[in-house]
């Protein structure tokens, strides 16, 4: 595989050098894999960028980005999509320039990368991972957004560290699914948002724990200043958003039933009046129901995982496939409420079928079979999660 380690740098010229050395030693210990290193220089004042130069003389392994200064997220962006597209990553491995994630616990990412993982995050926050050397300032700052922000408004809860900068990504099918040039992140909210963009294509998740340190070269970049408040609104901005994406969804695929269920009434309706058992003309029904659900909600609701057009005959045979459950259900139920309460009850007992049973299963359903990678579905999460 081939690694890039993305190293975002606004004066960090005591750290640069350090790095690659470090990062060449770790990569010794994964010789099966290329490593290389991709420096994202704000225009250092303290000529960090041409510190990078001299070292690219030496080591072919090393590569240079130089932008205006405009915050993390905008670094990493530029950074996320250099690696993919000009440089060909299979992973690729943010971290920061200070240290203060330890390069020696990349080893222990790639293992749960070759486990199956496809997101390993390098975090503080379960069993084994902690923070040493922050002030009150510093922790507070990260209780809001990690707990506060990112876990409980926005809903992110894929991992508990959403703060952090040092993860390793797969490339195919994850990474390179997510359009990078949307993202308008600026600051530290970029952070949370890729985690969710990551979340959105399927990807399987895990976390490392590991000990963060303050760094021990150059000055923090963590203070109170303009760059500081525009990413804090920010960060409670993007947090508000993703709650509403997630919320969005629901809400289109419920009115996207509302649809169906009306296709469904009318079908039946009419079946029933032509002297059809209740229960084949309401499963005839959901049939014509299925056929306005996938279009509508492939092309609005799940857009985002939009089936291509070639695969759309396929796709459909497996969504009418998963959908045999929820026509099953209806069926059973009115066959059985009409059989106790006469053929006029028809249409209470397909609306308490749907309203109890078919939507529920039928938006799982939808999300994590038919709108999906590979993710296996852990309902737990997913409810606490939504």
């Amino acid at each position: 595989m081939k690694i890039v380690h993305i190293i975002p740098t606004f004066n960090e010229k005591e750290n640069i050098e350090r790095m690659v050395t470090v990062l060449t030693e770790v990569a010794k210990k994964t010789p099966q894999d290329i490593h290389e290193i991709l420096f994202v220089d704000d225009y250092s004042p303290d000529g960090s960028g041409e510190l990078v130069k001299k070292l690219q003389k030496k080591n072919s392994k090393v590569h240079l980005i130089e932008k205006k200064k405009e915050g993390l997220g905008k670094a990493l962006i530029m950074g996320y999509d250099y690696a993919i597209r000009k440089l060909h990553a299979d992973i690729v491995i943010p971290n920061d320039a200070d240290f203060q994630w330890d390069p020696e616990d990349i080893p222990s990412l790639i293992k749960k990368l070759n486990e199956g993982y496809d997101v390993v995050v390098a975090s503080r926050h379960v069993a084994g991972g902690k923070v040493v050397g922050w002030n009150w300032f510093r922790n507070l700052n990260h209780q809001l957004s990690n707990s506060l922000l990112a876990w409980w408004v926005a809903g992110v809860k894929e991992v508990h560290d959403h703060a952090g900068n040092f993860k390793a990504i797969r490339v195919k099918g994850i990474l390179d699914k997510i359009s990078l040039h949307k993202m308008q992140n600026a600051g530290f909210s970029f952070q949370l948002h890729i985690l969710y963009e990551l979340s959105k294509t399927g990807a399987k998740f895990t976390e490392v724990p590991v000990i963060f340190h303050e760094r021990r070269f150059g000055k923090s970049k963590i203070g109170f200043n303009r760059y500081y408040v525009r990413d804090v609104f920010e960060y409670i901005k993007s947090s508000i958003s993703i709650r509403y994406d997630r919320s969005a969804s629901f809400f289109k695929y419920c009115m996207v039933g509302g649809t169906g269920f009306l296709v469904q009434t009318f079908i039946s309706h009419f079946l029933i009046l032509t002297g059809l058992p209740a229960g084949a003309s309401v499963a005839l029904g959901a049939e014509g129901s299925i056929i306005s659900n996938f279009l509508f909600n492939n092309f609005w609701t799940f857009k985002h995982a939009k089936i291509e057009e070639g695969k759309l005959f396929k796709k459909f045979l497996h969504f009418n496939g998963v959908s045999l459950g929820a026509i099953l259900i209806q069926s059973v139920v009115v066959t059985v409420g009409t059989h106790f309460f006469g053929t006029s009850s028809w249409f209470i007992f397909m609306v308490l079928s749907i309203v109890l049973i078919v939507i529920p299963y039928s938006y799982l359903m939808y999300n994590f079979f038919i709108w999906k990678t590979k993710k296996v579905p852990d309902f737990k999460k997913y409810f606490l999660n939504n």
